[in-house]
């Protein structure tokens, strides 16, 4: 009796399944896009390592430290545009001189924040990594 049951269920569970199952008469590819969560058109998507998600906050962060850099690099170099002495120095002092403090201060929140903000601590070590390093160069 029970096996009857069970049995039973079991057909009335398979035949609402392919009740709910679209018919071929609707091409793959439009049916993959209209599915929630499908990815578009029959493309498959790929995992990514979590480095490489945020990625370009790292870019972005080691392009301005470089900016930085150059504009710190600039302020003591005799042949620059804004070298001491010029009309370009008093603009370019104090904003190259934020941007040097600007890194450890990045660093500094991005102790605290890097759990919850890890694109933020990426940039902030990018930031730092390329504003060092070209002060070294």
């Amino acid at each position: 009796m029970a096996n009857d049951v069970f049995y039973a269920r079991l057909e009335r569970i398979q035949q609402s399944q392919q009740q709910a199952m679209p018919t071929r008469s609707v091409p793959i590819r439009q049916m993959s896009a209209t599915m929630p969560g499908a990815s578009p058109a029959g493309m498959i998507s790929q995992r990514q390592h979590p480095v490489f998600a945020h990625l370009k906050a790292l870019f972005i962060g080691t392009v301005l430290g470089v900016i930085a850099a150059i504009a710190l690099i600039g302020l003591s170099w005799e042949g620059s545009p804004w070298a001491a002495g010029t009309g370009y120095h008093d603009y370019v002092f104090w904003p190259a001189m934020a941007g040097l403090a600007m890194g450890g201060v990045l660093i500094l929140i991005s102790l605290v924040v890097a759990s919850r903000r890890p694109a933020f601590a990426l940039f902030s070590l990018g930031y730092l990594s390329g504003l060092i390093i070209s002060l070294i160069v």
